[in-house]
Order: structure tokens, then C-alpha cells, then sequence
């Protein structure tokens, strides 16, 4: 219990019992009685407590009701949000209405007077801040104030609720887990209360729509494709400022290179909620490896890989979500390009002078990997993306590839005849570059993600003009989601800051490229919606398949008229369990049907593959956000897999066997 005011008693002024006993309704002259006969008591300092308890005592021996009354209307507490215990007092209702809503002020005093008599009637001694706040949600609703009542809402979580997050051990691994869903369930409210427009919460909320990362809407970013560059030239400083953090200058050594790539994962995750990645990853870090032998870059490579699997450190005690992109060869557009070198420095080398290098960096990668931890046990993170170009993948690269896919995930990224530069992020979304400059792949990532669900529009049209109609409604609904979250990101960078590894300057220039950074429309249930519609599927009738492709050239088209009004929103089709597996219940419950919709791709796997890839690539090139799919019955990378590099497969994942 907070300690309360205390009553000087030294200076006691009959005066002051006087004034209580009057709020309460007690007359003048049996407050003036009280008073009289406390006087003698009050020689030492009293917490206002304390002075209504001999108050209640000295009116107890002359009127019982009286005493009551004084007890109704002084002896209630309020526990504040704060975990302070103060006396009710009716005015502090009547400002906290005038500071949060747009109440005129005799309407919030009416309503503060009723809740006050309320409390009062039903003989409360201790009430909680939330309950009052429930009082008067109460008060709103019974006037219609329906506004009021949102911008009044108390976030939080029931007792039970609590309680029940805390039991569920198995799901929960340690304390920072725990406290995370907490703070999940009070922001993921927020953003639907007070940061959406209301047809988008409610779209969310009856799983017409998915609002990716919800908890993390006000605050952050999906994910970022870091540019290692910087670092190498820069040094780190992993609070964006250096005032709370250690700051290390360029990198001399490979040790310190791989270290500043750690330290920049570790520290950029919690500024995102979905995941980090670096691109080129073995093209730059090549100038600082290549006079060391192969077991020393090995060993560099598992101080990288334990670093981030051993340090639950980022979103609630996780590893982090972290991806690399590895180049088979040096890109067209950085062959020219100086090669940043020990120290930060450039000379008259380019990237291209460490092509082979960087190949064997690759492949010592993918053989620690491989290998796994002292165990064997395979390494969590990162995820491992290869770009191919025109090149293809050379022979030394094929056996350690082939060591690899056999206990690992590793995503093909096709670009071959592609000038541009294409870049995979984790969670797999694509970051392609704007106005044809490849670096603006870089510094940047995902900005939001929306998934439609595309099932529920097919199970309820009744032609097309209804299904084209509310499909047009969904992608309308994502760009208030996208349009949204980009002033709220703006906000949180420039105006309140709280994206210091973000906003962080070299030579006058920030390191996040905003402008850079699309949002992702994710459809999901393609090959359900099309069959429910239609009552045929994709891979097997013809027409099935042109009804699929209207719809993706649609929501493409549609897109390009978002951008050209100035958004910046990619069309993609991928892994999204939890929206997937979201988007089923719903539909069971609202249409009565049971059904299960893709992980990846557009379409359910066929057993004739070849088919179901023909499927597939003729679909991908609707969607310039990528579409994921995943491949398991490919082990040999040189052979069949690189059949479907060569289809023009924008990307695939080959998927280990369990």
C-alpha cells in the first residue's frame, strides 16, 4: 500500500474535519462535535487514512448512519494503473475524459457524478482503476458515445487469460517468452483500437483479411535486407548513437568482419518483427578471408553459426530470424565496383578480383552447416538463399550443395537474364529494386504484410462481378494497412526515435531506405478459391487454370495503379501458415467447409511434379513480391533442380526430407 498525505497534527485545524464531514452530508454541528473531541488526539502527523478511521470512530458513538455515510463517501480506495492506492475522487475522471476524448466538459462531469454515486450506492471500499474505467465504458455506451468509448478502452488481459499463458510451459520456453505474449496481446489490440482505420480492424478481426505481425504494427518494420558495406566501412554501433552501447570502428580482421555481421543481426532484430538478412554475403565478406586457409575461414564461419543460435536474445528470448544471400558469382553490376578491404579502406581492387574467393567462402558455409553443432544438430538459423545467374552453379559448389540439401532447407533464387537485382529477406518476402538501381535492394525490407483470404470471397460470390468486387474490396483494404503503416513508421524514425540502429548517420546519410521498402498483398487458398468457385482445379481443367491467372493479373494490375498513386506494394503468393491455418477455421465456421490451403505455392502438390512446376512457374510471373514454393523431391541439385532453374522459376525452396 503507497504511503498516503499525512494530516499535520501539530497544526490541526478543526476546519479540516469539518469540510470532510460536510462532503459526506454530515451536519455542521455534529461535525463540529467530531472535531471538538479529536482535538486532544491529534498531537503527531496522520496519513489522511488514518484521520477518517477516528473520524468513523467518534461518529460511530453518536449516529451509526452517519458514521456509514462518512464511510461511503471517504473510505474508498482506488489502486491505480500505477500500483498506488489513493482516495476516490470523482475529478479525476472528469480530467482523464477531457484529455482522451472529445467529450464536452459538462457531459464528462454528468458522467463522473454517476459513477461516483454508483460506487458509492453499492458500498465499495476498494476499487481498481479498471473498474472504474469499465464504470464509465458503461456511461459511454448507455449515451451511444461510441466513439468516446473506443478512444476510453483500457487494453489488457483477463486474470484467467494470464494465468494461462503462464501454465502453457511446453509452448513457452522461458520468462522473456512469457512476458512478450503479454505485451503482444495489449499492442496487437492497440493497433486494431486505435491505429487502423475501423473496416480494416474489422476485416482483420472476421479473417477477411490478415494483418501480419499485428503486435508489432505501431512500432516496427517486417524486416531489412542489410548492406554489410556499411559496416565494414563504418564500424558498428548497435544502438544506431553509441551513448548506451560500445562502438567499434572498421574491421581489420575477418574475426571482426563476421563479429560486426553477428552484432548487426543481434541488434537490427529488435527494431523489426520479422527477420534480417545480408545480401552478398560471400561476395563482401571475401576481401577479408582470402589469406586464410580453409579450416580458419571454417572456423570463422561456426563462430558466426553458434553466436546466433546460442543467444536467445532478440523478441521475447529467440534466436534470430536471419538470412543469407550467397552469389555463385560476382554480379554484373558489382564487378566495377571497389571492393571495400581491411580497415574500411578502398584500393584498386573490385569485387570481381575475389570471385573464386568468394565461392569458397560459400562453399566452407554450406559445408559447417552441414556438419552441424557438436551433435550433429542442424543449425536453426540463418536460412540460406543461393542466387543463380548466368553462370550457373559451378562444379566446386555442386558436392557441398549436395552435402547441404540432404539436412537442410536451402531456397534457389533464379535470375538469370535479369539485370536488376532481386533480393530475399526473411520471412521469404522478395525486395526487388526501384528505378533499376540495385543498391536500392539494400538498407531496406518488407514494411507491412496483408494476407486476403481468397476462399471466403469465392465461397460467398454469386457471380463474377461480386467475386471481382470483393476481391478489388480486400486488395483496397491492404493499401489502407500499407498507407498506414508507412506514416506510422515515418513517425516512429523522425518524430519519436525509437529506431536509433534505423536512423543511424554516416557522412550525413541514413542507413534505412524507407522510400525502398514495399508491402507485401499475400493471397492465400488460390487453389481452394478457384476450385470452390469454379468446381474445378487449377491443375487439371484448363479453364480453371485461365479463371486463376485472371485473378492474379487482377490483383497485379491493381497493384499498379496503387503505385502509381505513390504506394509501393508487391503482389506475392507465400508461406503464411498461421494466416492459412486462421483463414480455415473461419471459413469452416462461417461456410461449413473444411479445408486445408497451401503452404507454399499456389496449388496443392500433384504427383505427376513436373506438371505441378509447369503449374506453378506459369503462375509466379504474376507475382513480382515472389511466390514461395516448396520442392522435396529433388536431392540432386545439378540435376533435376537445376531442370527447374532453368524453366524460370523465380523461387523455390529445396526441402530436406524428413
Amino acid at each position: 500500500m503507497a504511503t498516503q498525505k499525512a494530516c499535520p497534527g501539530s497544526k490541526f485545524n478543526p476546519k479540516t474535519i469539518e469540510d470532510k464531514c460536510s462532503r459526506a452530508g454530515i451536519s455542521f454541528w455534529l461535525a463540529t462535535e467530531v472535531a471538538l473531541a479529536l482535538q486532544p488526539k491529534l498531537t503527531d502527523p496522520l496519513t489522511e487514512e488514518e484521520l477518517n478511521d477516528l473520524i468513523v470512530q467518534e461518529l460511530q458513538k453518536r449516529d451509526e448512519g452517519m458514521a456509514r455515510e462518512f464511510e461511503n463517501y471517504h473510505k474508498v480506495y482506488v489502486r491505480t494503473s500505477d500500483g498506488v492506492l489513493e482516495s476516490f475522487n470523482k475529478q479525476c475522471i472528469i480530467e482523464s475524459l477531457l484529455k482522451e476524448t472529445t467529450l464536452a466538459k459538462n457531459t464528462c462531469e454528468e458522467i463522473a457524478g454517476e459513477v461516483e454515486s454508483d460506487i458509492r450506492r453499492l458500498e465499495l471500499r476498494y476499487v481498481s482503476a479498471p473498474l472504474i474505467r469499465e464504470m464509465v465504458n458503461s456511461k459511454l455506451l448507455e449515451r451511444r458515445y461510441m466513439q468516446a468509448k473506443t478512444e476510453y478502452t483500457r487494453l489488457g488481459l483477463p486474470i484467467y487469460d494470464v494465468t494461462q499463458i503462464i501454465q502453457s510451459l511446453e509452448a513457452t520456453p522461458n520468462p522473456e517468452a512469457l512476458h512478450k505474449k503479454f505485451g503482444d496481446a495489449v499492442a496487437g489490440e492497440y493497433a486494431l483500437v486505435r491505429m487502423l482505420p475501423d473496416d480494416v480492424a474489422k476485416a482483420h478481426l472476421t479473417s477477411a483479411i490478415h494483418i501480419h505481425d499485428l503486435p508489432y504494427f505501431a512500432t516496427r518494420p517486417v524486416s531489412l535486407q542489410n548492406d554489410l558495406r556499411w559496416f565494414l566501412k563504418n564500424g558498428v554501433t548497435t544502438d544506431g548513437l553509441g551513448e548506451n552501447t560500445s562502438i567499434a570502428g572498421p574491421a581489420r580482421h575477418a574475426e571482426v568482419a563476421i563479429s560486426h555481421a553477428i552484432r548487426v543481426i543481434l541488434s537490427g532484430e529488435t527494431h523489426l518483427s520479422g527477420g534480417l538478412s545480408f545480401d552478398f554475403f560471400n561476395t563482401l565478406l571475401a576481401p577479408y578471408t582470402i589469406n586464410l586457409s580453409d579450416k580458419e575461414v571454417k572456423q570463422l564461419v561456426q563462430t558466426f553459426l553458434y553466436e546466433l543460435n546460442q543467444i536467445y536474445a532478440v523478441r521475447g528470448g529467440s534466436l534470430a530470424q536471419s538470412t543469407l544471400n550467397f552469389e555463385l558469382e560476382t554480379p554484373p553490376f558489382l564487378k566495377k565496383e571497389k571492393a571495400i578491404l581491411p580497415k574500411g579502406v578502398t584500393g584498386q581492387d573490385t569485387y570481381l578480383d575475389y570471385e573464386r574467393e568468394s565461392v569458397r567462402v560459400m562453399n566452407l558455409f554450406l559445408n559447417a552447416m552441414a556438419d552441424g553443432d557438436f551433435k550433429g544438430k542442424l543449425f536453426p538459423t540463418p536460412k540460406v538463399v543461393i542466387k543463380v545467374r548466368d553462370g550457373g552453379i559451378p562444379v566446386s559448389t555442386e558436392k557441398a550443395l549436395a552435402k547441404f540439401v540432404e539436412k537442410n532447407d536451402v531456397t534457389i533464387l533464379n535470375l538469370r537474364d535479369r539485370e536488376a537485382n532481386l533480393s530475399m529477406v526473411s520471412p521469404n518476402h522478395i525486395i526487388r529494386p526501384r528505378q533499376g538501381k540495385w543498391f536500392s535492394t539494400l538498407r531496406t525490407g518488407v514494411l507491412q504484410e496483408v494476407s486476403i483470404n481468397l476462399p471466403r470471397i469465392a465461397l460467398s460470390a454469386k457471380d463474377d462481378a461480386e467475386f471481382f468486387s470483393e476481391f478489388d474490396r480486400a486488395l483496397e483494404l491492404a493499401r489502407s494497412v500499407a498507407q498506414e503503416k508507412r506514416k506510422v513508421i515515418e513517425k516512429r524514425l523522425h518524430k519519436d526515435k525509437i529506431l536509433p540502429f534505423l536512423t543511424q548517420e554516416f557522412g550525413g546519410e541514413e542507413y534505412y531506405s524507407l522510400e525502398n521498402a514495399p508491402s507485401i498483398v499475400n493471397i492465400i487458398g488460390l487453389d481452394n478459391a478457384v476450385h470452390d468457385y469454379t468446381g474445378e482445379e487449377i491443375n487439371k481443367d484448363a479453364g480453371a487454370l485461365k479463371f486463376a491467372e485472371r485473378v492474379l493479373a487482377y490483383a497485379q494490375t491493381k497493384l499498379d495503379g496503387f503505385n502509381a498513386e505513390g504506394s509501393y506494394m508487391l503482389f506475392g503468393c507465400l508461406d503464411a501458415k498461421k494466416a492459412g491455418k486462421r483463414f480455415s477455421k473461419m471459413n469452416e465456421k462461417r461456410f461449413g467447409v473444411k479445408e486445408v490451403y497451401p503452404a507454399s505455392g499456389f496449388t496443392h502438390v500433384l504427383q505427376d511434379t513436373e506438371k505441378w512446376i509447369d503449374t506453378e512457374a506459369r503462375l509466379q510471373q504474376y507475382c513480382r513480391g515472389a511466390a514461395k514454393l516448396d520442392v522435396t523431391d529433388y536431392k540432386d541439385p545439378s540435376g533435376k533442380a537445376y531442370a527447374l532453374m532453368k524453366k524460370g522459376m523465380l523461387s523455390f525452396t529445396l526441402k530436406r526430407k524428413a
